[in-house]
């Protein structure tokens, strides 16, 4: 049967020190953060619910800053769950293999995670230039766009160097060394 939550024996934590323990907590923070924008964005809806529904006023473009907020909000999470190694592991044909052979695994998974990060931060900051320069607004409230796309930046350059993290650690481990 399928645990939701993994025996904590067999979850790796190596020891976080000087520049992986500065990473961990600007990512930790990061994410905090992000559930900030949540809790916001839900007082901001409760509120427009409660206007719409007794008082025939909602907040005007509610559903704009909603989906601006959930798009910055979830960003925020990927680094932290890169760094803790807590994405979602199909692990069903790997259970037989040695904690070395899944640990090499994970350094291609890492590695293309890494590279797939840097590859979308880049392109962001690219779309984030063009909104600005296009001077690219939202339909209602005429927020400029290049505003939300650029707070997805730092999410996604923190998604990469938490991978770049994951990838060392994975590959000590692959190559048996103590991470």
């Amino acid at each position: 049967m399928a645990e939701l939550l993994p025996d904590d024996d067999l979850v790796v934590k190596p020891e976080r020190q000087g520049l992986a323990r500065l990473l961990d907590s600007v990512v930790t923070w990061w994410a905090l953060s992000g559930g900030f924008v949540f809790v916001a964005l839900v007082i901001m809806s409760i509120v427009s619910i409660v206007g719409r529904k007794l008082f025939s006023s909602p907040i005007e473009g509610d559903m704009e800053l909603l989906m601006m907020g959930a798009a910055v909000g979830s960003a925020a999470f990927l680094p932290v769950c890169e760094m803790h190694d807590h994405h979602i592991k199909v692990d069903a044909l790997t259970t037989w293999m040695s904690e070395r052979a899944r640990a090499a695994l994970d350094v291609v998974a890492h590695a293309l995670l890494m590279l797939a990060a840097g590859v979308i931060t880049w392109r962001t900051v690219l779309y984030t230039i063009e909104c600005h320069e296009n001077m690219e607004v939202s339909a209602l409230l005429l927020v400029p766009q290049w505003l939300p796309v650029s707070l997805m930046v730092p999410s996604f350059a923190l998604l990469a160097a938490a991978a770049l993290y994951r990838l060392i650690v994975s590959t000590q481990l692959a190559r048996g060394v103590s991470a």
